[in-house]
């Protein structure tokens, strides 16, 4: 019976260091992961009759608009952005390249135009720069209801 006693503890050890050693995890990445693309951006500032105070919207006639980018390379859209119009800025991010960008103050949830559209062409992204470009949706612009 003595004997028996010490058997099964040394048993018990020779097994579980022998499944300890089969629980090593190798955390090394085989696969190396591709490089983040190249890209520059584009920020939009606006103003609406010259204004950029939060009141300028409403005080325009466009309470419960946003600003819609919507961004071209050749005849593709490649972008599609918003921002409420009292942001007055949006940025969006792009591979280098020439676009055409369109830029128009919409009502909110329908993305029925409340101004023109103020056309953008040949704007050029570079790789780790910010373009900016400034707008303005002067009064005239305005589509009556």
């Amino acid at each position: 019976m003595n004997q028996e006693k010490r058997v099964f503890p040394i048993c018990g050890m020779a097994l579980s260091s022998f499944l300890a050693a089969g629980c090593i995890l190798d955390v090394t990445d085989h696969h190396p992961r591709p490089a983040p693309a190249p890209v520059g951006s584009l920020t939009v500032d606006w103003t609406v009759a010259r204004r950029s105070d939060v009141r300028a919207c409403a005080r325009e006639g466009a309470r419960d608009t946003e600003v819609e980018i919507i961004v071209y390379r050749g005849d593709r859209e490649v972008a599609r952005e918003f921002a409420h119009c009292e942001d007055f800025s949006l940025t969006v991010d792009l591979p280098p390249d020439e676009y055409k960008v369109y830029v128009t103050l919409v009502e909110r949830g329908s993305d029925r135009p409340v101004t023109t559209t103020l056309p953008l062409e040949e704007i050029d992204i570079v790789k780790g720069a910010d373009l900016n470009v400034d707008v303005d949706f002067p009064a005239t612009s305005f589509l009556r209801r």
